[in-house]
């Protein structure tokens, strides 16, 4: 696979603010071509070679032209762009009139778009920039989403999310419903330098856009100022395109502040096994304490060990002090032993996730769930328009579980397990490689042929062609063994993606050279900027960092930030916080991660662009769904 195809991942299409309340409007509809309103035609063959035979058989040009543009707009909304672009590229441009031409310019962006390639579109959009200013508006602004699309999946959000925002009032409303949530999802992937700097450079609608994603994306503001400047947005932008999603945000917001705790009792082990765990968490629930102190009003925390055996005596003890909001415990038999008791006098965060399906309702979990991390990377290979999958995990009840949680997710997206196969450390791993990948099979079959003709033969092994990516469950010494190995049994271009378990945290250039080209999910505070103002408190109270403990750090902030919002996760389902661990969200009373995206290039972690799937750009969008703030 070229690495500039595989450099790009894309996010789900359904994005929401995290105020918001709107219910997200369904796109699966494609926009009508011109050339699907023709009388009488025939849907598009299943087979590519008899939709060209067929095509190639009308004599009449203009009805040759009308059914290929229909079919390669059906093979698009089949999630079928190669098919679509080789009908495109039967036909010459340059025969077309300027009607059919600007359908085949659309098309065919859409077409390298969907392959995850930019390039093509952006060269075709600068090609015919002189016609494409002389079409009608309404035509323009779908050719400007396309270059939007384009910008955006060649890293430049920015200038993606002008184009956008200019386009905007020439979209119908359908359009324009998609575009909004559009808007948002560049908008939350700047990083907040790249926020304030455009803010400050700007004006107009985009403006106001930039001014309230900054409103928004401040995770410790104290909400009685956010709702007074909520309050200021929408005076000032009146007219604004996102000023109808401003009522919503207030009374979540006012509800929000309503019901923050003033006092927090945080159950961490401080003795026994699970005590360094316990002061990291710690460590980093206090960073985010002082630093939400110098912004704005906190609530008074308690501490508690959670390591004796009777951790009911201690919540009752927490109880008993005034606690209205309890924090922990990290063990998931003492968590389920708390949420065994029924209604609770006070909200309660464990921080694990525990196996019981009935919990009482002001209950709720979070943690860092490998298993969350498998089902991102099934759901990230649906949208990328794969079906087939391998898995590669360490044997064990932990790598069986991560691996079962990806496989039940791409089930459940309809994809197809190919083969699964666990390894053990060692000298065994190239072989259990090699047996995944059926090379021998390969050679063997090669050298069967080969025996009934004196023709000169290409029997060069191959490796299996039924896996469109393959999911590894690896530590980076496992990952060291594995990569090689795939590489040497000609599977060098099979897309790899891991967990966040890949990578160690820490910069090793020389080590990690026989990572390159896996792809994996992990968290901002580990592959975001490392400039920010929390990473900048961080450096100076821990110079020496937390070592592997650092994820278990970013969880102490979020679960501390936690506490004053989970009440707006809870009560609004499209809701989300921008976390140190991930974007966060509520699902059943679970805190669910959406993490970030990064590639091994020259042994270093690189944080990937995050940007929409582009096989459901307008006009024709078959599965999109947009979600407007």
């Amino acid at each position: 696979m070229d690495f500039k195809k595989a450099y790009w991942i894309a996010l789900a299409a359904t994005f929401a603010l995290a105020s918001c309340s709107t219910t997200p409007t369904s796109t699966s509809q494609p926009a009508t071509l011109p050339a699907e309103q023709s009388a009488g035609m025939a849907a598009a063959p299943e087979s590519l070679s008899a939709a060209r035979s067929q095509l190639a058989a009308q004599m009449q040009s203009e009805q040759r032209i009308e059914t290929t543009l229909s079919w390669a707009n059906e093979y698009l909304q089949q999630q079928r762009p190669e098919d679509a672009e080789q009908l495109l590229g039967d036909l010459n441009p340059d025969t077309l009139s300027t009607e059919t031409r600007f359908q085949w310019i659309l098309l065919s962006g859409r077409a390298a778009l969907s392959q995850q390639n930019a390039t093509p579109a952006v060269e075709l959009l600068a090609k015919y920039q002189d016609e494409i200013l002389q079409y009608p508006v309404e035509q323009q602004a779908q050719l400007d989403l396309l270059r939007a699309d384009a910008l955006a999946m060649e890293g430049k959000l920015l200038d993606s999310l002008q184009q956008r925002v200019a386009a905007h009032p020439l979209l119908n409303d359908q359009d324009q419903d998609y575009n909004h949530g559009m808007i948002w999802q560049l908008l939350m992937q700047l990083s907040p330098q790249e926020l304030a700097n455009a803010t400050q450079s700007s004006g107009g609608d985009l403006l106001g856009w930039l001014s309230l994603a900054q409103l928004y994306r401040d995770p410790i503001a104290d909400l009685d100022a956010q709702v007074a400047r909520l309050d200021q947005w929408s005076a000032k932008w009146r007219t604004h395109p996102a000023i109808s999603d401003v009522p919503a945000m207030l009374d979540a917001l006012k509800e929000a502040a309503s019901n923050r705790p003033s006092q927090v009792a945080i159950l961490l082990p401080t003795s026994g096994p699970l005590q360094n765990v316990g002061k990291t968490l710690q460590e980093g629930i206090m960073t985010a304490h002082y630093q939400q102190k110098q912004n704005s009003l906190a609530p008074t925390l308690r501490f508690y060990d959670s390591g004796p055996d009777n951790i009911l005596a201690v919540y009752q003890q927490a109880i008993n002090d005034g606690a209205d909001f309890v924090l922990g415990p990290l063990s998931k038999e003492k968590a389920a032993a708390i949420a065994a008791q029924g209604t609770l006098p006070a909200t309660t965060l464990a921080l694990n996730y525990i196996e019981s399906e009935q919990v009482p309702e002001n209950f709720f979990q979070f943690g860092l769930a490998p298993e969350d991390e498998a089902r991102q990377i099934a759901q990230q290979g649906a949208r990328e328009g794969s079906t087939q999958a391998g898995i590669l995990y360490p044997k064990g009840d932990w790598g069986e579980r991560v691996a079962q949680a990806f496989a039940d997710e791409w089930q459940n997206l309809h994809g197809t397990v190919t083969v699964s196969r666990a390894y053990q450390e060692g000298p065994e791993i190239g072989e259990i490689v090699e047996e995944l990948l059926l090379v021998a099979q390969s050679e063997a079959r090669g050298k069967e042929v080969s025996r009934f003709t004196n023709l000169d033969m290409d029997i060069q092994p191959r490796r299996r062609q039924d896996m469109d990516f393959l999911v590894l469950i690896a530590n980076p010494n496992q990952g060291r063994q594995v990569k090689p190995a795939l590489n040497f049994h000609y599977a060098k271009d099979l897309p790899v993606y891991s967990t966040s378990l890949i990578y160690s945290g820490e910069s090793n250039p020389r080590r990690d050279q026989d990572l390159n080209g896996i792809r994996f999910v992990d968290m901002p505070w580990i592959i975001g900027d490392q400039n920010s103002d929390l990473h900048k408190v961080a450096a100076e109270q821990w110079p020496d960092g937390h070592g592997r403990y650092e994820r278990l750090y970013a969880m102490g902030i979020d679960a501390y930030r936690l506490q004053s919002r989970l009440y707006l996760l809870n009560t609004l389902p499209s809701s989300e916080l921008p976390g140190a661990t991930g974007r966060l969200q509520m699902r059943d009373q679970q805190v669910v991660r959406k993490l970030d995206w990064a590639i091994f290039m020259r042994g270093e972690a690189r944080s990937l662009p995050q940007v929409t799937n582009p096989a459901n750009s307008l006009p024709v969008r078959s599965n999109a769904v947009s979600a407007a703030p």
